[in-house]
């Protein structure tokens, strides 16, 4: 709905839009706009020689409440951005900050106390591609975002985080990411590879409570300790199914009723749950299917194999394994 024009030659206009019906996902880092969800969008719009500026964004509904302004230049591409106010959820509260410099990098930096970031958890973990015809995919990127608190699931939180990225033609330059989960552990990631002379790259992330970490991306939640260490390919422009493989040394998993039926028939009680000391599995990541193969699970009193996939799009899971009693097989060959 246009407002309307201020003076004769002003090139001015007010708009004011209901995204009752919209249907967003991610235009902006974290925001998915789900359709019935009322929504309202205000702006000024001033049109310059070589520029568009949009101004006095407020757009609010639904728990989003987003203001600020944005300009782009003929080709509708970004210049810059200023969200002194950015909540795509309700209760976030961080600021955000976007610029092209003369090289074409759109530096952008966010700042804040508290961010939902389970919708970002969501399509990282699925390892879905941005849709090909999306212009946003090749923009060169350099972000830096510093949050005093990311939510995730299972009122799980990643504290004091900090990290970096930068990408250059749709390839990740560089990547690293610090904070802590669970009880103050840390967590890092970073990427590895090419810069050393080491083969392809890889992001590596490690925590020493894996459980926490487990809960905080909704992976699974009877996960008690652990140390992890996490290898995953980055994403590239070409959409390809992304290698990875995960360790968990000495951990247990607690309250999962099939688990304790299995390992009650070993010599050991299960009321601080059933311990392990490895898990080690490959997976794929490819349009929201994450696949699972040669999953292996060691504990002192049963092991297990695991394969299968975990379909985040439609939300299904279908894994399966088998369970080995370690202590008969000790018994029988002496470990």
């Amino acid at each position: 709905k246009v407002i309307g024009k201020i003076g004769e030659n002003d090139s001015r206009v007010g708009i004011e839009a209901d995204l009752t019906s919209l249907r967003l996902d991610n235009i902006l880092p974290g925001w998915v706009k789900v359709p019935g969800k009322s929504g309202k969008a205000t702006f000024n719009v001033v049109k310059k020689e070589q520029s568009t500026l949009f101004q006095d964004i407020v757009v609010e509904g639904g728990g989003v409440s987003i203001k600020g302004s944005l300009e782009v230049d003929q080709n509708g591409e970004l210049l810059s951005a200023n969200f002194p106010t950015y909540a795509p959820s309700d209760g976030d509260k961080t600021s955000l900050k976007a610029e092209r410099g003369a090289d074409g990098v759109v530096k952008v930096m966010m700042r804040g106390d508290v961010f939902d970031g389970r919708g970002f958890l969501k399509s990282a973990i699925s390892g879905k591609e941005a849709d090909p015809k999306s212009k946003s995919r090749n923009i060169d990127l350099d972000i830096d975002v510093k949050l005093g608190a990311v939510a995730g699931f299972n009122g799980e939180a990643l504290r004091s985080v900090d990290s970096k990225f930068s990408r250059r033609n749709g390839i990740v330059k560089n990547f690293t990411l610090s904070g802590k989960v669970g009880r103050d552990t840390p967590v890092t990631a970073d990427l590895r590879g090419r810069a050393q002379g080491q083969g392809r790259d890889t992001i590596i992330l490690q925590t020493n409570d894996a459980g926490a970490f487990f809960r905080f991306t909704d992976m699974y939640s009877k996960i008690i300790g652990g140390q992890l260490a996490l290898a995953l390919e980055p994403p590239t422009v070409e959409p390809s199914a992304k290698e990875g493989l995960i360790n968990v040394r000495d951990f247990s998993i607690k309250g999962e009723a099939s688990l304790d039926r299995v390992a009650a028939g070993g010599s050991t009680g299960t009321q601080s749950g059933v311990s392990f000391t490895a898990l080690r599995a490959e997976f794929t990541r490819q349009n929201g299917q994450l696949a699972i193969r040669d999953g292996v699970v060691k504990g002192p009193m049963i092991g297990a194999t695991i394969e299968g996939s975990i379909d985040t799009v439609a939300n299904q899971v279908r894994m399966s394994g088998t369970f080995v009693p370690m202590y008969g097989l000790n018994n029988m060959f002496g470990q």
